[in-house]
């Protein structure tokens, strides 16, 4: 009975290791989807023949009491960062 233990150890380690080489392939191919999906996304063909989606208009007061709205930016690029305190 004493020789039973090593083999089960063994069995279990085997199939621990077999879980482990099935989990590293899924992540490669899981990686290699999303990298040439990246791939087509950026390099395809760019020609401008796609209508850019419009973000919705709003407005902001600034620090300084002044009103800003989104629309006044229009073909302009604009970086928006919400921030919060807590």
């Amino acid at each position: 009975m004493a020789d039973k233990q090593p083999k089960r150890a063994r069995r279990e380690a085997a199939r621990r290791a077999a879980q482990r080489r099935q989990r590293i392939r899924w992540a490669s191919l899981a990686t290699a989807i999303v990298l040439g999906v990246g791939a087509v996304v950026a390099f395809s063909g760019g020609s401008g023949t796609q209508a850019a989606a419009l973000a919705p208009d709003f407005e902001l007061e600034t620090n300084t009491g002044e009103s800003v709205s989104l629309s006044d930016y229009r073909g302009q690029p604009v970086a928006v960062t919400f921030m919060h305190t807590y």
